[in-house]
């Protein structure tokens, strides 16, 4: 089982982080996952799996450990209410815009590229595998069990570098909310450099992020409903300016408009890799906590301890999913008999 990495006061191996690039991995740097056990157990580790084709590893097993909130520091607020002109405009710009149940009646509705049902589409996804199903479904439980015995609704997803898995948990999460009868699972994509959950759930974007993020269209010109229960936000296309309009104070008056106006139950953010771009850190006044998803197979403890770092006194780390993880090695009586 896995247990949630916590910060023993020394670094992993690696250089020190100079900036948004990873550092450099030395000799005796291990994946997260081998890194992990080393700590628990002490045991030496196979170097072989420190250079094993992460393509050969399984799609997903999605270990992780509750929240605890005990270990973790208040969220910083840099909220837009000091700037009276900014709300002034932001209202101006959102006087027209339904409040409550009736914006999230009025959004347009679509349809899964992939299967009719949250379910349906979630299977395609995970490859009819229940016990990846299992597994987010149980994710899913303890974050709503958290975040609303806390009164929080906005979780970021995000990944110390490309390639973790990061929007296939947020979609696989978003889903498995979705199929609880009478809640709001509102699911957007802020990838704005690489946006993949469009791909993921074989639909075509609607308007603008970046135009909704300045208030220029309203939520009910972006947001889709593919059913009673999901709004999804997509992204299309690359902006060269991503993190400066997560940064810009505009981006959180109309965040927070959009949430006052469909009222979802969990709203989950879909963001770029932590290690490589900014946008994430850009984006942490608007959530409630951030969830990261590591590669068992390439992310580096020492890349866990960093994001760690930066997220210390900023939010919550809600926990740690382990992507990829390594199947367990059969004992030399069944590798005899197989």
């Amino acid at each position: 089982m896995f247990k949630q990495y916590r910060n023993s006061g020394q670094r992993a191996h690696g250089k020190p982080f100079s900036g948004l690039s990873a550092p450099v991995r030395e000799k005796g740097d291990l994946p997260f996952d081998l890194e992990l056990t080393r700590r628990v157990t002490g045991a030496a580790m196979a170097p072989k799996w420190g250079t094993r084709d992460p393509a050969e590893a399984p799609l997903v097993d999605a270990y992780y450990d509750s929240f605890d909130e005990t270990d973790l520091f208040d969220p910083d607020n840099d909220s837009f209410e000091g700037d009276a002109s900014l709300a002034r405009d932001v209202a101006m710009r959102d006087r027209d815009l339904p409040v409550g149940p009736d914006l999230w009646s009025m959004l347009p509705e679509g349809r899964f590229g992939h299967g009719g049902t949250p379910l349906e589409m979630q299977m395609r996804l995970i490859r009819q595998d229940r016990t990846i199903l299992r597994a987010f479904d149980d994710l899913r439980t303890q974050l709503v069990r958290t975040m609303h015995g806390s009164g929080w609704s906005r979780i970021a997803i995000a990944a110390p570098t490309a390639g973790s898995g990061a929007s296939f948990t947020a979609v696989n999460l978003a889903l498995s909310v979705a199929r609880i009868p009478d809640m709001r699972a509102l699911l957007m994509d802020l990838d704005q450099r690489s946006p993949d959950i469009a791909h993921l759930l074989g639909m075509k974007a609607g308007g603008g992020l970046p135009a909704l993020l300045a208030g220029d269209i309203g939520p009910q010109d972006h947001l889709i409903k593919p059913c009673p229960t999901l709004a999804v936000g997509l992204g299309r296309g690359s902006a060269q300016d991503a993190s400066e309009i997560l940064h810009a104070r505009r981006t959180g008056a109309v965040m927070d408009a959009v949430l006052d106006a469909l009222r979802p139950d969990i709203a989950i953010y879909d963001l770029p890799p932590m290690l490589e771009h900014d946008d994430l850190e850009a984006f942490l006044p608007q959530v409630d906590g951030v969830l990261l998803v590591a590669d068992a197979t390439r992310t580096l403890a020492s890349q866990i301890t960093e994001c760690e770092r930066r997220l210390e006194g900023k939010t919550h780390l809600l926990g740690i999913i382990l992507n990829r993880t390594r199947p367990a090695r059969p004992e030399p009586r069944q590798r005899r008999a197989a």
